[in-house]
């Protein structure tokens, strides 16, 4: 019993190990593509006593460019809290500024990682979303 357990643990570190090597450690892959998650924001919006918070992942074409969003993090959130606390609730209430606002992070997300629409990032997912006074 010992001996299965023991292999069951090393053969559960040996997966471990590999779906980390290629799935970039934050990011999952389904069909090809790679999804990364870029963190968790809190920001007042333009009405100071409102905030947003937001989980905000993206969907990538290839590896290389998980690479450059790791290298590139510290400034892509400095970007998307100055995009996020510009936001008005009203127009984040409705499922088209929910879209206008996903459309103008991933804008952000590609010119901070210094590449145009087409070869940047695929899309933008909000994992959560809570506007709250």
């Amino acid at each position: 019993m010992k001996q299965l357990l023991g292999s069951l643990i090393i053969a559960f570190g040996l997966l471990w190990g590999s779906a980390q090597a290629s799935g970039g450690g934050g990011g999952g892959s389904e069909g090809g593509n790679l999804y990364s998650k870029i963190g968790t924001f809190t920001v007042n919006l333009q009405n100071i006593s409102e905030f947003l918070q937001a989980d905000v992942s993206v969907k990538l074409p290839n590896a290389q460019l998980l690479d450059s969003i790791k290298l590139y993090l510290p400034y892509i959130k400095h970007e998307l809290i100055l995009l996020l606390s510009a936001q008005d609730s009203q127009q984040l209430a409705s499922v088209a500024g929910k879209q206008k606002l996903m459309e103008e992070t991933k804008t952000a997300i590609n010119k901070a990682l210094k590449v145009n629409d087409k070869d940047g990032i695929s899309d933008v997912l909000f994992e959560s979303f809570v506007i709250q006074q």
